[in-house]
């Protein structure tokens, strides 16, 4: 949905050294940090001489194609139900949190069969997805298949049994839980990495649907040098 506001470039000009942001729950608009003031259409408008649009929000469809323009590896985390069933999806919101304690996180769809499982359990597994299991991906992205049919994995002892992909992947991380915090239609699981492993070789990528090889390429700046 978009809220629209009319205003005349003047006041856009006023304004130009902030963004005006949506408050939750009303209609109202609020100064909030610093970017050009004409260009804060969502749907392509811009202001002009005369009268400017400012059109807060988007839809589902640009939201997706903005996020989907960030390339990502892909992953598959796992955990064990309290039946003693395994649970998996495929995730690709994947990030670092924290180098001490390390910490990573990943977001879940609050519809997620493999929610219940992971808050009761309060462990899981990140596998990191190697070149070539696309299909792989695609698979325990699916509902209502049985995911692990054919694919070997090993429980880790330390995520209380949950799968480790061992023939799919080139890093894996177990974790416990250590917060998770609701956001929008999703949660945001913290976990803390109790163990893990890598393995090297190509990753499998992901950038607006669909899957590839990480390609030959020049090193990257150091960590130090990219984070000073």
């Amino acid at each position: 949905m978009y809220d629209r506001r009319a205003m005349p470039h003047a006041s856009l000009q006023r304004y130009s050294g902030q963004m005006l942001v949506a408050v939750p729950g009303t209609r109202g608009l609020r100064a909030g940090h610093a970017v050009p003031g004409a260009h804060l259409c969502a749907d392509g408008g811009r202001a002009t001489a005369g009268f400017g649009e400012v059109t807060l929000g988007i839809d589902r469809e640009l939201f997706r194609a903005v996020v989907g323009s960030f390339p990502t590896g892909v992953t598959i985390v796992t955990t064990m139900g309290p039946d003693g069933v395994p649970r998996g999806l495929t995730s690709n919101a994947v990030c670092a949190v924290s180098l001490d304690p390390p910490l990573l996180l990943f977001c879940l769809d609050k519809r997620s069969a493999s929610l219940p499982a992971i808050l009761e359990s309060k462990a899981f597994v990140v596998n990191f997805l190697a070149a070539g299991r696309g299909d792989l991906a695609t698979r325990f992205a699916s509902p209502n298949v049985d995911k692990f049919a054919g694919t070997r994995w090993e429980g880790a002892a330390i995520a209380a049994g949950a799968p480790v992909l061992v023939d799919d992947n080139v890093a894996h991380a177990e974790c416990s839980l250590w917060q998770a915090h609701e956001a929008g239609d999703h949660y945001i699981l913290i976990g803390h990495i109790e163990s893990a492993s890598s393995n090297g070789g190509p990753p499998l990528m992901y950038l607006r649907r669909t899957y590839a090889a990480w390609p030959d390429s020049k090193p990257a700046p150091r960590d130090e040098d990219i984070h000073g």
